[in-house]
């Protein structure tokens, strides 16, 4: 190995061992899900910020439900979450693939006649950008369509899916949230 591989090699392990010895991601909830007006479209996503300092705002995302802290549950549920017909809401769940977390709406899905997906999106803070390996908050949007309940399955693809790369047996499968709409 020439000098130059065995120097880049040793300052990116050195990158990696801080990282992983000393970076947290400081940001609180409400931080990280900055939920903006409603009324904005349902397919709108994080925007680019033209500074690498500043936090692009996600919009559209309505009234945001953070899922609370890791948990080793391999499948739980939260909630209950009630919302109003025609009010959009979001489910905000930290993912970082490194870490085995990678969150998708699982089928069948929530009742068509009670809430309708209103689109997914990401958001990274300019911290977790910076950091190899850095997570992000996906955000799961739905629109209360009519009066019922439904409930929401999110899946873990790292907990579910033998072929996925990482599996273990022991990683959070499924959080399941019981939605009322009134």
């Amino acid at each position: 190995m020439s000098p130059f591989a065995r120097r880049t090699s040793a300052l990116l392990l050195t990158g990696i061992a801080l990282c992983a010895a000393g970076c947290q991601d400081t940001a609180t909830p409400s931080e990280r899900a900055k939920p903006t007006s409603a009324s904005s479209s349902p397919t709108s996503s994080p925007t680019s910020s033209p500074s690498p300092s500043a936090d692009p705002e996600p919009t559209g995302l309505g009234t945001v439900h953070q899922d609370p802290a890791y948990s080793k549950d391999l499948d739980r549920t939260e909630g209950p979450i009630t919302v109003k017909s025609g009010e959009r809401f979001s489910i905000a769940m930290r993912q970082n693939i490194s870490a085995r977390a990678d969150w998708s709406l699982a089928e069948p899905g929530p009742s068509a006649a009670v809430l309708r997906k209103a689109g997914e999106s990401s958001y990274q803070t300019a911290r977790e950008k910076e950091l190899v390996g850095g997570g992000s908050t996906k955000y799961f949007t739905f629109e209360a369509v009519k009066a019922g309940q439904t409930r929401i399955v999110l899946a873990n693809s790292f907990g579910t899916d033998k072929s996925a790369g990482g599996y273990s047996p022991t990683l959070p499968r499924t959080v399941t949230y019981q939605v009322t709409v009134r």
